[in-house]
């Protein structure tokens, strides 16, 4: 009997020593020799790194299967700084959920319940719905007691100017950043009404550069390739992503990594529907990228 655990014990330590090697493989893949290992546990279990998240609609859903690839080969959030749909997503990430279990609320109808008739008023989207799901599943009222730091860019819609919120009530917040202008009312923070935080920067990555290191960005809308035979829905969606693109190239200069599908300019702005590939898409070039950097 000795003998045989002896030699579990030996081979459960052959398989730790071979996944701490494959996970400082991968790392210092992805981040460099500026990467520094804190110890292998750290190494081994839970890198930590930052991480900026965009808006962008149903392809927001695309952000739930990024940082499940990154949780697969043990990289995590250190900190989330995020807008629009990808506050939504931080929200339940910084609360202390696994990716795979906002990905199994998503699966579940109530997600985003948000084109119903009982959502309609005054010919604009109820946030209401959006609300109430976020009452229901976050476990932290306000911003300070979050286990993940987590910051949230909104547009302030008196003077044009970006907005970050990281103390105070979670829920506010979020519902300002992502409120899109005439389809959700706007939200009023401090007697100030705010609005979607893609109009100001639609990849919030400024409140993570003084503290912070090796940011990894994961923009969800590559510019749809131009058809000058495209209809009118096609043609605004694609001039949004014109109008908001010199702003993000500036913020993902100040990334280390970027994570942009680019099969997600196939989806629109409110496909719903479309989920579950939207979250694969996410998940499936993640993987693809962190895999090529641990080849080389």
């Amino acid at each position: 009997m000795p003998s045989r655990y002896g030699g579990i014990l030996r081979q459960r330590r052959k398989a730790v020593r071979r996944n701490f090697c494959e996970q400082r493989k991968l790392t210092l893949a992805v981040f460099g020799t500026r990467y520094k290992p804190l110890n292998a546990y750290i190494y081994t279990h839970m890198i930590k790194r930052p991480f900026v998240l965009s808006g962008g609609g149903a392809r927001g859903f695309a952000h739930i299967g990024v940082l499940k690839a990154f949780a697969e080969v043990g990289i995590y959030p250190e900190a989330i700084s995020a807008t629009s749909a990808g506050a939504m997503v931080g929200a339940l990430i910084a609360c202390g959920y696994t990716a795979d279990e906002v990905h199994a609320m998503a699966a579940d109808g109530r997600f985003f319940k948000l084109f119903s008739k009982t959502a309609f008023t005054n010919f604009r989207l109820s946030n209401a719905p959006m609300a109430e799901f976020l009452q229901h599943h976050l476990r932290y009222t306000n911003f300070e007691q979050l286990p993940i730091p987590f910051f949230v860019a909104a547009t302030n819609l008196i003077n044009g100017q970006q907005s970050i919120f990281n103390t105070g009530p979670i829920i506010p917040a979020v519902l300002a950043a992502c409120a899109v202008p005439f389809v959700f009312d706007d939200v009023y923070i401090n007697n100030i009404p705010h609005a979607d935080g893609g109009m100001s920067s639609n990849l919030p990555v400024e409140p993570l550069l003084e503290h912070y290191t090796n940011i990894i960005g994961v923009y969800v809308n590559p510019l749809p390739d131009f058809n000058e035979k495209a209809g009118l829905g096609e043609s605004i969606d694609r001039m949004m992503h014109l109008l908001l693109r010199e702003n993000v190239l500036r913020s993902i200069a100040k990334c280390t990594l970027l994570i942009e599908p680019p099969n997600l300019k196939h989806y629109r702005m409110f496909e719903e529907k479309k989920k579950e590939q939207i979250i694969t898409e996410g998940y499936n070039y993640t993987r693809s990228i962190l895999q090529a950097n641990a080849a080389k």
